[in-house]
């Protein structure tokens, strides 16, 4: 008997679907990606042209559930993408993960990241069945620490020197983690 092919879910919320990216976003990906300043805190350097994020869009139509999968943040009114939303470093074994969002610039401030967030913990956990959510955070990045902590994350601890290298730079990041069961 043949095995079906897995699809990525879609997750909807109450103004949001996360869905699989497919190539049509990829002005959206080149702005969420392109902008160095919406950038700052993030573990890559900046892409510094559609050709380059043309590349990077490979990642992001890849569905990998044992190692990462990466969701596009549409609001469900408009069908317009305003951010992303993943899971990564996957440790099936531990039932561990690491998550990270990105938004553009002008959707910050809306509650849209703590609504797929809170979407993305419910699929990890009911789902996944993963029992540890980990967020990476540089301690300057407030918005991110303060996003975590509404979803129930605690400071773990940090700084943990030196974790990632973002354009010839060094920088430390705070450990946020969450257990299942205590996502708000």
């Amino acid at each position: 008997m043949a095995t079906s092919v897995k699809k990525q879910p879609t997750l909807d919320t109450d103004r949001l679907r996360l869905r699989p990216f497919r190539t049509s976003d990829l002005k959206t990906l080149h702005a969420l990606y392109g902008d160095p300043e919406n950038l700052r805190y993030w573990g890559v350097s900046p892409s510094p042209d559609l050709d380059t994020t043309r590349k990077m869009m490979r990642w992001h139509l890849g569905y990998h559930p044992a190692h990462y999968v990466i969701w596009a943040v549409e609001e469900r009114s408009s069908k317009r993408v305003v951010g992303m939303i993943n899971y990564h470093r996957r440790e099936k074994r531990e039932k561990r993960v690491d998550v990270g969002w990105l938004i553009l610039p002008e959707h910050q401030s809306k509650g849209y990241m703590t609504e797929a967030g809170r979407a993305l913990l419910r699929h990890l956990i009911d789902d996944l069945k993963v029992h540890k959510v980990e967020a990476l955070i540089r301690a300057v990045n407030k918005p991110s620490a303060a996003l975590a902590k509404r979803l129930g994350f605690r400071l773990e601890g940090g700084p943990i020197r030196d974790r990632w290298l973002v354009s010839g730079a060094w920088h430390s990041v705070m450990i946020y983690g969450l257990i299942a069961g205590e996502e708000r």
